[in-house]
């Protein structure tokens, strides 16, 4: 009887720890993909002309301006062909180009991650890293996850003021894992 007490009492606080979990993130249905963001961000359409998708969070909190973001850039594997490249990219080698991209319109900047490495996420190889830049003197930490799907390469970045990086890092690779090609 104890033991029935302990399971069900344990049973009711996994159901309801589930339950406020996932009320946190809702589900993105693009056109080819989906992809997790926390139900405070919104739409934006000022972060990047090319992205396929693009979110923002920013909130004036105690006199702090909080800020959170996330872009989605794809390119299909038929795009790619067009261009008709010596090699094939593999995920690294596109995450390496993104990263370069990504860095060349900062002041200062600095890969994070150690060692880069192809992993599988949600079907899909996967390179995941971080990355410190400077604008002026504001810095901040990006999270950069590129994925290969069947129908094309995804580029997902997010990124976040460095001093606010402790807080929103756990959503920034929740965002990142949570790709998914339909």
């Amino acid at each position: 009887m104890r033991n029935s007490r302990k399971l069900f009492f344990f049973l009711i606080i996994t159901i309801l720890f589930s339950f406020s979990s996932n009320s946190d993130w809702i589900t993105i249905n693009a056109k080819k993909y989906t992809f997790q963001i926390p139900t405070s961000m919104s739409e934006m359409e000022e972060l990047n002309t090319e992205a396929d998708a693009q979110y923002g969070y920013v909130e004036n909190v105690d006199d702090e301006v909080l800020e959170l973001y996330l872009i989605i850039l794809l390119e299909t594997h038929k795009e790619i062909k067009k261009y008709k490249l010596a090699e094939e990219f593999t995920p690294l080698s596109y995450w390496e180009l993104a990263a370069e991209s990504l860095v060349e319109g900062i002041d200062e900047s600095k890969i994070l991650t150690e060692e880069l490495e192809t992993e599988y996420v949600n079907g899909m190889g996967c390179v995941r890293g971080e990355i410190w830049g400077k604008f002026g003197e504001v810095e901040v930490i990006y999270h950069l996850g590129v994925y290969k799907g069947e129908y094309a390469f995804y580029q997902v970045l997010t990124w976040t003021i460095a001093d606010q990086h402790p807080r929103f890092k756990d959503e920034m690779e929740h965002m990142i894992n949570s790709v998914r090609e339909k």
